[in-house]
């Protein structure tokens, strides 16, 4: 009887084997998970100070280093892949990338596309325009200084900005990137932009051509930045969260942080 359950438990695990079960050492098929094919491709767009290319032509920012020292942590290969972000839902459906990884605000409407990362960071949207306007945009005013007649209002198209705008019953202008909006705002008149207070901080203080604007913290939410990974890959989301969590003991979270942030 022995002999007959070992040869019975034998030919189990070569089935599983046939099978292609991993845990037989066997070259599985490519997994859908990003992390899983030892390689994540990472989408993002050109938002200072999160991934961006600066003077010396090094493709640089906080998201950047941070989404570098994750994979380092996993031990994959990384590629960083420029994608239009309206279409970055469709981008990780069809495989064009495994993560969104470029400061998106978690929403309820893309939880319902997307599996998404505990939040990593904080954000709000703020108001950019003149100094001359700043009057205009106080936090007890926002709807009415936003409302005001003949004001062009720029936001990223399918953006948070845009999304508060549309939520005070207003329109916007569509822009490709946030960082577009800075110069029509700064060149024109009776314009403004609505965009994340990381980048408003971090052009404003790091760009001479934009020493006319200033940005205004008004009343608009508080918002957490998340990292996107296909609706079924909860694999690649658990990884990345544990990676986040190594990163932030042993503090090398807050050194990047630090850096584009402190």
């Amino acid at each position: 009887m022995k002999k007959l359950l070992t040869l019975l438990l034998t030919a189990i695990l070569a089935v599983g084997c046939c099978l292609g079960l991993t845990a037989c050492g066997g070259q599985s098929e490519k997994s859908d998970v990003g992390v899983g094919d030892g390689k994540l491709i990472i989408g993002f767009t050109d938002y200072p100070p999160m991934n961006y290319t600066d003077a010396n032509n090094k493709f640089v920012g906080f998201d950047t280093e941070l989404a570098i020292a994750v994979c380092n942590v996993l031990k994959v290969d990384y590629e960083f892949k420029e994608i239009v972000w309206k279409n970055k839902v469709l981008s990780l459906n069809t495989k064009e990338i495994d993560v969104v990884w470029n400061g998106m605000t978690i929403s309820d409407s893309l939880k319902e596309e997307m599996s998404i990362t505990e939040p990593y960071m904080q954000n709000k949207q703020v108001i950019v325009c003149k100094k001359s306007d700043v009057e205009k945009f106080s936090s007890s005013a926002t709807k009415k200084g936003l409302d005001a007649s003949g004001l062009q209002i720029y936001c990223e198209s399918a953006s948070a900005g845009e999304k508060v705008v549309n939520g005070l019953g207003l329109s916007a202008t569509g822009v490709t990137a946030q960082k577009d909006a800075l110069p029509l705002v700064s060149l024109g008149s009776n314009k403004v932009a609505v965009i994340d207070e990381t980048m408003a901080i971090f052009l404003l203080n790091n760009n001479s051509d934009y020493d006319n604007l200033t940005y205004v913290n008004v009343d608009f939410p508080l918002e957490y930045f998340g990292i996107g990974c296909r609706k079924d890959d909860i694999a690649t989301t658990f990884a990345i969260e544990r990676a986040l969590e190594e990163l932030k003991a042993n503090g090398t979270y807050q050194t990047i942080y630090n850096k584009y942030f402190g």
